[in-house]
């Protein structure tokens, strides 16, 4: 299973949509970008995005026992190994960036999700158990296929307006490149699995964009209005 498999069109169709729907034209990641994002919103966000962060091992392990193909598996167990081995696994690096806001581990844990938030855990949980497997990988492609990019302009931002130090956002920097090669394997499984469902898969990214979107705007809400 390798990139150069996935059909050229599909591959096309997949990034456009990532492009056109790309998390980092959403004001949240704008204003962080730039450094004007509050820092309540930031301490915030560590509370919600933790409960996405800490579902996504279980997103994985729901696709990886409906796969047929074991290089598909493989792929699926590589991802979720870096999600949860040992100790620096990748709830835990989250929970350092959140005390590195000012957020306690015990705040993090025990914050409820925002609706927004929920409906984003409700659409990948639905998704990656019940979906066709094609539109699933489609649906950890269109969040894993953007990480890198994100990754580096919030660490850019942590560094360069919130007086943030590397070893306070290790999280964001295991992500640059960890999720470049799953982006990859994602992609080349979305086109061994998808048979003639190339719309339906490019309309799964979309969804799943589109519900990653409407998280931020969740955690973006509250600053907007002040």
């Amino acid at each position: 299973m390798n990139a150069s498999a996935t059909p050229p069109q599909l591959e096309k169709d997949l990034r456009a949509v990532l492009d056109s729907k790309s998390l980092l034209k959403h004001p949240f990641y704008v204003d962080w970008t730039n450094g004007t994002l509050p820092m309540d919103r930031l301490q915030e966000y560590a509370r919600q995005y933790f409960h996405f962060e800490s579902a996504f091992p279980r997103f994985l392990s729901a696709v990886h026992t409906r796969a047929e193909s074991p290089a598909i598996r493989q792929h699926l167990l590589d991802n979720l190994w870096d999600e949860e081995h040992g100790d620096r696994n990748h709830v835990a690096l989250w929970l350092e960036f959140a005390a590195a806001l000012g957020v306690d581990a015990e705040s993090v844990r025990t914050s409820i999700p925002g609706a927004e938030t929920a409906e984003l855990l409700e659409h990948f949980r639905n998704v990656c158990a019940n979906a066709p497997v094609s539109e699933a990988l489609a649906t950890l492609f269109a969040y894993e296929g953007q990480v890198p990019r994100v990754a580096w302009e919030k660490m850019r931002g942590l560094t360069e307006h919130y007086g943030m130090q590397p070893s306070q956002f290790e999280f964001f920097s295991v992500h640059l490149v960890a999720d470049v090669s799953h982006a990859g394997a994602e992609m080349a499984a979305i086109a061994e699995t998808a048979g003639e469902g190339n719309s339906r898969v490019v309309e799964a990214a979309e969804r799943a964009c589109d519900r990653l979107l409407a998280f931020l705007d969740g955690c973006y809400r509250p600053a907007a209005a002040v």
